[in-house]
Order: structure tokens, then sequence, then C-alpha cells
């Protein structure tokens, strides 16, 4: 049966933007939805739709009284704050008897063998709360036997973000693109309102199709230098190219861990899983993801996504 009576961790970022709009427009089904946020946080007052409860995410009884009687969370938690809120969302799921948390880790695959080699290099604290924690540790949940199952959407890159220029390597305004290992690598990204469009699909899917499963979710597959092609192509303009090795972004890496940037490390560390041909950032499986029929829009191509970004 489809999770109708839903969670939303998360209300204030761009992907939280789409989600909400997706789930609060549906009809078949139609949701219902509490949103949780932070407790004295002003920035959402109101989302017809939804109910809002402030909350404070390291109050448990607080958050088992917020989620009682749901069927999901979705967590659209952002950053590394993800990390502990996740945690704390599981515990009070099982407590309150919540089937499903959707977490919130919608980036490349944490547990491949190449993020989990960057993610064990000596600069991560003991202490700190990584992303491959997080994953190991709803993995063992199977083991456990939790009440409480998990599912986790694996869209690689924000294509649409990056193509925009909200992480710096495309300036399709400026006319500039910095390559990463020349560009020649494949890699597969969403755009949000794509992500979106699944997470939706996903609550609807029959619960054992996605049970403490780890689900890539793809729109595009394409390569930096062919994204210099398409907005050559798109714009009539050339592009300025530079060039940047996943050699000299783990250096910066090392700053940030020198100076004790755990989120900016974060930040290199995926970069790098991304765009370095070693395949965490290459979920082609994820081109096959029909949502098990659910899934209604259509993936645009890249050069649609293109002309999308420069005309922002």
């Amino acid at each position: 049966m489809p999770f109708t009576k839903i969670v939303v961790a998360g209300s204030t970022g761009a992907l939280a933007d789409h989600v909400l709009r997706a789930v609060l427009s549906s009809t078949e089904p139609k949701f219902d939805v509490t949103v949780l946020t932070r407790k004295g946080s002003n920035k959402v007052s109101s989302l017809p739709g939804a109910k809002l409860v402030p909350v404070d995410y390291s109050d448990h009884q607080a958050l088992v009284q917020a989620v009682s009687g749901h069927d999901a969370i979705v967590s659209l938690v952002g950053g590394m704050a993800a990390n502990p809120v996740d945690l704390a969302l599981l515990k009070a799921a099982q407590a309150a008897g919540v089937r499903r948390i959707f977490t919130s880790e919608y980036t490349v695959d944490i547990l491949h063998p190449a993020m989990v080699s960057l993610y064990s290099d000596e600069g991560w604290p003991e202490h700190w709360d990584t992303h491959l924690k997080k994953a190991r540790r709803l993995a063992a949940l199977t083991d456990a036997g939790s009440s409480t199952s998990y599912t986790t959407l694996m869209p690689s890159a924000f294509v649409d973000n990056w193509l925009a220029g909200v992480y710096g390597n495309f300036d399709p305004k400026g006319r500039k693109v910095t390559l990463i290992d020349g560009g020649d690598f494949p890699f597969t990204g969403c755009s949000l309102e794509f992500l979106a469009a699944c997470i939706v699909a996903a609550l609807q899917m029959p619960e054992e199709m996605t049970k403490d499963k780890r689900i890539q979710v793809s729109e595009v597959r394409t390569t930096m230098k062919e994204i210099v092609r398409v907005f050559e192509k798109v714009t009539g303009d050339s592009f300025t190219v530079d060039n940047i090795t996943s050699k000299s972004l783990l250096e910066h890496r090392a700053g940030a861990f020198k100076d004790e940037l755990f989120p900016m490390a974060a930040m290199y560390t995926h970069v790098v899983g991304a765009f370095n041909g070693q395949g965490a950032g290459d979920l082609q499986e994820g081109l096959k993801f029909d949502g098990g029929g659910f899934l209604t829009m259509k993936r645009k191509t890249i050069e649609e996504l293109a002309v999308e970004a420069v005309d922002k």
C-alpha cells in the first residue's frame, strides 16, 4: 500500500521546494502532509495544504510525538546537518512505529568502493558523523530487524543546479566551464524537479519494492565535455574552458581538514566522487527507474536542461 500520511523534514532548501510542490499537488494519491520546521525559525510561516510542526531535532520525545501516526518520513534536510537529523528521525520513527524513513542522501552512491575509500581517509575525525557512517547504519537495519525500514534514492548530481552555475564549474552566463580531470568521464544526474517526481513515485510503490533499498534514479547521462558542446550549440558562443584535477581538489580538501571545515571537505569529497570516473557518480541503472509505473514525469535531455540553465 502507498505511504500517504507522511512527515516531511526540511522545508527551506531547493529540493524541498520541488518535493513539497509535487507532494501537495498530488491528487492520486492525495497525501496527508505534516512538515517539520526548526523551532525558532521563521523561514516558513505557512504552507497551504500542509500542517506545520516546529520541532527541536534534539528533543526525542517531541519528535516521537510529531511523527506518531504517520506512514513515512521523507527527510529533505540539506548538507551535513542531514546526518544527525536523520539519525534522530530514525530513532523517533522506531519509537513511534513509523513504517518507513526516506533518508536525505540525495547524492552519489556513498557505499560505492570509491566513495568508501574517500570517506576512509584519515582527515575525518572520529566524532564527525559522515554520510558513510549514516549509510552503513541504515544498511544494518535489515539485519537488526528494525520495525522501521528505510529507502534511499541516489540521483548523483543535481544536474540542473550544476548547469546553472550553482556549484561553480559551469557558468553559462559568463560562457565559462571548469572541467574536472579533462571532462571525459561519464556521470549521471537528475534535475530537482525530476528527483521530486521520483520521490513521489517511490511513496506510491509497493512497500516491498523499496524496503531497505538504495535505489538509483537518473535523468541524464553525460560528460563535462559534452556539456561544453551542448552549451556552445544552444548559445551559439564559444566557451572558455579551464581544467582542474581530482588531485588538486583533494589537496583543497586537505586544507579544509586542517582548518576543521568538515562540510567543505565533504563537498570536495562528493565532487571528486561524482566526476572522477570511478563509478560512484555514474548511476546508469537509474536511467531505467520508472517508479513501478508511478513515475509520470518524462526525462529531459541534457540539451533541454542546458537551454533552461541558459534562460535562468
